[in-house]
């Protein structure tokens, strides 16, 4: 399902990201649209703008930076923006930079603990969990009340 004017992508090596890319989808409505698989074209026109990405090197996935490299004019799109991290979430910072300079404005981050696989899932595992998917999908109706949008009746 496609809802007009909102998009999510995300980026998710791990599967940690992409679970709360799905969470966040379900409470709007959408459907989460893989980097890897997602034409930029798509993203002409959109008001409402999720990006979700773990930290790779502290720094968000190439495939992401290649992608919203590629975006179209972003003027008057409002961002959220998401993810996972293993100590720190700092994939933000670039991401907040390439969307700005396509001209759209971030107007709320969200991030949580996600397993770390390099340990083989000794760290944080079973992160994200309930309770961070919940977190998510809060953040999820508060960007899109942020945005100006009506959320489906059933993620109210």
């Amino acid at each position: 399902m496609e809802r007009r004017g909102i998009r999510l992508i995300y980026s998710s090596l791990t599967g940690n990201t992409e679970k709360v890319a799905r969470a966040i989808a379900e409470v709007l409505g959408i459907e989460p649209l893989n980097v890897r698989g997602a034409s930029p074209q798509r993203f002409e026109k959109v008001q409402l703008l999720f990006v979700g990405d773990g930290v790779y090197a502290l720094l968000p996935s190439k495939a992401m930076v290649r992608f919203l490299r590629a975006l179209p004019p972003l003027r008057g799109t409002k961002a959220a923006l998401f993810g996972t991290y293993g100590s720190l979430p700092t994939q933000f910072r670039l991401i907040r930079r390439i969307l700005g300079e396509k001209g759209a404005e971030t107007i709320g981050e969200f991030a949580c603990p996600g397993q770390d696989k390099a340990t083989l899932g000794l760290l944080r595992r079973g992160r994200p969990d309930e309770e961070d998917l919940a977190a998510a999908r809060a953040f999820a109706r508060e960007m899109a009340r942020k945005a100006g949008y009506a959320l489906p009746e059933s993620s109210s």
